[in-house]
């Protein structure tokens, strides 16, 4: 087989997506691919420019297939229905779009998700809220820009898995510590003027979660800064970046997950050498840590 052509789209270069890049760029290297990463900077329009460009290139420039993790829900349906009308492979991340089972009728032409079942992981991290509140309480939950999927659908499995007597206050935040910082420090300014208190905070990632941390420590009044910081802090992210969190205390818990792209692009090389389409969805793991059981014993 001649070697493959692989473009990766990403939404941005946080912790996840910067740990995706390496991932791609080694196991791209380790299977003979020629593998370029782009990313659109958490632009919606920009991302669909980028890829449709490519997709509008002469024949001999065009890639074997584009692995992408859309920056909005609605998931790039004409750029994926031009991809596979000129015989492009088409797979998405971490985003469960509607027009997938539409684009699989070729099976010279693999299109496939895989994902970090999203649902799930929202579902796991609200039986971690329930461990650790387990007379309830109110939580402070730091979710991920509205026209992400992955934070309207961690969000639907938070909510379908929430104890009735935990009250959830949201507040919303792009992909990165640094805004989390700045959406947090206005929230718990609204917070003191209400006098109200949280028993929880919650990130969609673990970088929401140390974003809201942070803006909790430049808090000027010691005792409130006393009061906040022996609240737990909860996020969500791969082993190598969330476990050192909880070894170390920073967070009281944390869902850990995994990268999608070695087995994207296992998956998208076996499809091609086989000439058949793969399962239509595949999710990697996760998994609560520490386990529930010790999460609740703590308590």
């Amino acid at each position: 087989m001649k070697r493959l052509r692989i473009i990766v789209s990403l939404p941005n270069d946080n912790a996840y997506q910067h740990e995706q890049r390496i991932v791609a760029k080694s196991t791209g290297q380790r299977m003979g691919m020629d593998l370029q990463v782009i990313q659109a900077d958490d632009d919606s329009k920009t991302q669909s420019q980028q890829l449709q460009k490519i997709v509008e290139s002469s024949a001999e420039s065009l890639p074997n297939a584009i692995l992408v993790e859309p920056v909005s829900a609605t998931g790039l349906r004409r750029v994926a229905e031009g991809a596979v009308a000129k015989g492009i492979a088409w797979v998405m991340s971490n985003s469960d779009v509607d027009y997938i089972k539409q684009l699989r009728k070729n099976p010279r032409i693999p299109v496939f998700i895989v994902t970090q079942g999203q649902r799930e992981i929202g579902h796991l991290q609200s039986k971690q809220l329930a461990a650790l509140l387990p007379q309830g309480g109110s939580v402070l939950y730091v979710e991920g820009p509205s026209m992400s999927s992955v934070a309207v659908q961690r969000r639907e499995g938070m909510e379908s898995a929430k104890p009735r007597n935990v009250r959830i206050t949201t507040i919303r935040s792009n992909w990165n510590e640094e805004s989390a910082y700045q959406s947090a420090g206005s929230g718990l300014q609204l917070a003191f003027s209400r006098a109200e208190m949280f028993d929880l905070v919650a990130g969609q990632t673990h970088e929401l979660a140390l974003g809201a941390r942070r803006a909790l420590r430049s808090i000027n009044n010691q005792e409130q800064q006393k009061k906040w910081l022996e609240v737990p802090f909860i996020g969500i992210g791969i082993s190598s970046q969330v476990k050192p969190l909880v070894d170390t205390g920073a967070l009281a818990a944390a869902v850990i997950t995994s990268v999608t792209m070695e087995l994207a692009l296992k998956i998208l090389v076996r499809a091609i050498e086989t000439q058949a389409q793969p399962p239509e969805r595949s999710v990697v793991e996760a998994l609560s840590y520490p386990d529930l059981e010790k999460l609740a014993a703590k308590q």
